[in-house]
């Protein structure tokens, strides 16, 4: 071995030298100045070409979307400058709040005394339950079933719970002191059968529907103005009765008092 590296020229104390590789590198589509002197004539000329119309394509790209913002700033300052006017031309004062009658032109007194009447809120949809029934208050079809059944009255749950003093119960008592009503006459009438609270083992209450209770005394007094009359005259009454009673306890007592033993 010694020989052979004598031989070949080499030093026995020689390391071999490892040679990094080239480091890699990216393509690029530019042409060096040695592939650009192997390009030929046609192909010069098809690049600059497509060089020139990649140019012109930008500048009308550009162009246009400067012509679209100018359109858009002038659109804008010109709707603003009528707006003005018109807001200027009313005085200052916006059309908001006015109905459409109102705005319309040629609408002369017809527009003038439909803008003076009170607005009328809309009237709810009338959406018919089973058999085409409906609540008389707001129209729908779920209607209390009880109330159908044992007053002969249209109305959901809702609206009942909603207005106690129109569909509210009462007893039959209750019903001939607040409406003057006698009790045959009362104890003719549709009511519902509920369980006594102070008992349930007790004869069950019958309860009466104020709406009709109302309408029975009014039918009876004239109208309301028959039954606050007779409420005032009855309750006349009972304080004279009262105060009667009152002067004889003391006439009496008087009387006990200066009476000889």
């Amino acid at each position: 071995m010694l020989a052979e590296n004598h031989d070949s020229g080499i030093p026995h104390d020689a390391h071999p030298v490892h040679t990094r590789p080239p480091p890699l590198t990216l393509r690029t589509t530019i042409a060096t100045p040695r592939q650009a002197a192997m390009l030929t004539d046609e192909q010069k000329a098809k690049i600059s070409e497509n060089r020139q119309l990649a140019l012109a394509l930008r500048a009308a790209k550009l162009q246009q979307q400067q012509e679209e913002q100018q359109k858009q700033a002038e659109a804008t300052a010109t709707s603003g400058s009528a707006a003005l006017q018109e807001l200027l031309a009313q005085g200052g004062f916006t059309k908001e709040g006015y109905d459409d009658e109102e705005e319309e032109e040629g609408q002369g007194k017809g527009a003038a005394q439909a803008a003076s009447l009170p607005i009328q809120p809309p009237k709810p949809p009338q959406l018919a339950g089973k058999d085409g029934v409906a609540c008389e208050v707001c129209g729908s079809g779920l209607v209390d079933p009880t109330f159908q059944e044992g007053f002969g009255i249209l109305v959901c749950s809702p609206c009942k719970s909603n207005d106690e003093e129109e569909y509210g119960l009462m007893t039959k008592g209750d019903a001939v002191a607040e409406f003057l009503l006698q009790e045959g006459t009362v104890r003719v009438m549709p009511f519902l059968e509920r369980s006594n609270p102070r008992n349930t083992k007790y004869t069950k209450m019958k309860l009466y529907c104020r709406k009709q209770l109302r309408a029975k005394a009014y039918e009876r007094w004239e109208g309301p103005e028959g039954l606050e009359e007779e409420m005032d005259r009855r309750k006349k009454r009972r304080y004279e009765s009262a105060l009667e009673k009152t002067v004889n306890i003391f006439d009496t007592q008087k009387k006990k008092k200066w009476a000889p033993p």
